[in-house]
């Protein structure tokens, strides 16, 4: 199942923390064999919040995206290659591919409007889930991503009106988009209920994850998956079991898992 986060505006949403928190906690509680890529251009941003201090830039030169995209060119990718471009997480359920190593953007975006839809395809072969990170907005590479994509996960800040220029701007299939608002605030007028009520897309089709400072540091400190074990072996802290609470409900939303327990806003 290929999964795609996107959000229509770059750094409200937390699209890429909210995707590590779901990613993650599917590894662990759906049991899946998981794996997560992004398309954004010289951005480590997801090998850090994993790999902390340990994600150079010489690690990466012959793994990643690149390498995919170069072998997909000879023949088309199987486990055996997949497995040797990507790094093995938690216990081998959860797999890292490195994003690109290229600075040219049209170049990047070149090869990877040829490239995408193969890798994709193989990937999807060897692996359950597939966590994409896209880059926000109207971007070239994003959209051939959800194009490919089974399930669009459309993150939003808790912002009316960006929710209002989404709607009016973007038209993805309903059929297979779910909607997520990040650094949530339930005490907001704009709690989920009330933007249930307001948008009728969003109706049944929405999960929210708030905003976690511990979860934040963990990510700055490459303990982002840790600090997901840790909480759901034992949660101290109203906040955190507050935030592990919301990351189920979206892994619920995401994976159609039914996952009990009552729902405050």
């Amino acid at each position: 199942m290929i999964i795609a986060f996107w959000s229509p505006v770059p750094g409200q949403s937390g699209t890429t923390s909210n995707m590590l928190a779901a990613a993650v906690m599917s590894a662990m509680i759906l049991k899946k064999r998981t794996f997560l890529l992004q398309s954004h251009l010289s951005d480590r941003g997801l090998e850090k919040a994993l790999l902390g201090k340990e994600a150079d830039g010489e690690m990466f030169e012959n793994i990643g995206l690149d390498s995919l995209s170069r072998n997909i060119k000879v023949s088309e990718l199987n486990e055996e290659v997949i497995h040797a471009s990507s790094l093995s997480l938690y216990n081998n359920r959860l797999h890292l591919l490195p994003g690109t190593a290229k600075e040219n953007k049209n170049l990047f975006e070149e090869d990877m409007t040829a490239a995408l839809p193969a890798i994709l395809k193989s990937v999807n072969k060897v692996y359950e889930l597939l966590f994409i990170d896209t880059v926000p907005g109207p971007d070239k590479i994003s959209k051939k991503i959800k194009e490919e994509a089974d399930l669009i996960v459309v993150t939003f800040p808790q912002n009316k009106n960006i929710i209002d220029n989404y709607f009016s701007r973007y038209h993805h299939p309903e059929q297979k988009t779910v909607y997520l608002i990040g650094n949530y605030n339930r005490n907001s007028r704009y709690n989920r209920i009330n933007l249930e009520r307001s948008y009728h897309s969003l109706k049944n089709k929405t999960a929210v994850i708030p905003y976690n400072a511990e979860y934040m540091d963990a990510m700055t400190d490459g303990r982002t998956i840790p600090y997901i074990v840790k909480n759901m072996v034992n949660c101290k802290g109203e906040s955190n079991q507050y935030f592990i609470k919301k990351i189920k409900k979206a892994v619920d939303l995401i994976s159609g898992r039914f996952i009990k327990g009552g729902d405050n806003v």
